[in-house]
C-alpha cells in the first residue's frame, strides 16, 4: 500500500469504507509544501473513547488525515488535557465541540460515509 500514489491510496481506502466515488473540493496540502511554522500548529488526532478502534479503521483514518497511528492519543471520556489537536474524534456528538469528527468505534457503512463527509467539510 505504501507504493501507491496518494490519490490511489485515498481511492483504495475510501473503497474499503464503502465510498465508491468522491471528490475533494480543495486538494490536501502536500508534505513538501508545508511551511516551517507548521511544527507549531496542532498535530495528530485525539480520540475520546475507552479504547482504540479496530486497527484497519484506525490505519485507514490516519492515512486519510495524513498522520500516522503513532500520532493518535487516546483520552478517556471527560475533561480533555490542555492543548489543541489538529483532529478530535468523538464517538458521539458533543455540542461543546462542533468541529470534532463523530463516529462510533464500530461504524456501519453509513457511519463511515458520514465520517468522510465530516473530513471533507473540515478541509473545505
Amino acid at each position: 500500500m505504501h507504493d501507491r500514489a496518494p490519490a490511489d491510496l485515498r481511492a483504495a481506502l475510501l473503497s474499503r469504507m464503502g465510498i465508491p466515488s468522491w471528490q475533494l473540493r480543495h486538494p490536501l496540502p502536500a508534505d513538501a509544501t508545508e511551511e516551517p511554522h507548521a511544527a507549531t500548529e496542532p498535530q495528530g488526532l485525539w480520540l475520546v473513547a475507552e479504547r482504540l478502534p479496530a486497527r484497519p479503521l484506525l490505519e485507514d483514518l490516519c492515512a486519510l488525515l495524513g498522520i500516522t497511528p503513532a500520532e493518535v492519543s487516546l483520552h478517556p471520556p471527560g475533561p480533555l488535557p490542555a492543548g489543541q489537536p489538529r483532529w478530535l474524534w468523538l464517538t458521539r456528538p458533543d455540542p461543546a465541540r462542533p468541529g470534532a469528527l463523530v463516529c462510533p468505534l464500530n461504524p456501519t457503512a453509513a457511519d463511515k460515509r458520514a465520517l468522510w463527509q465530516q473530513i471533507r467539510t473540515h478541509h473545505d
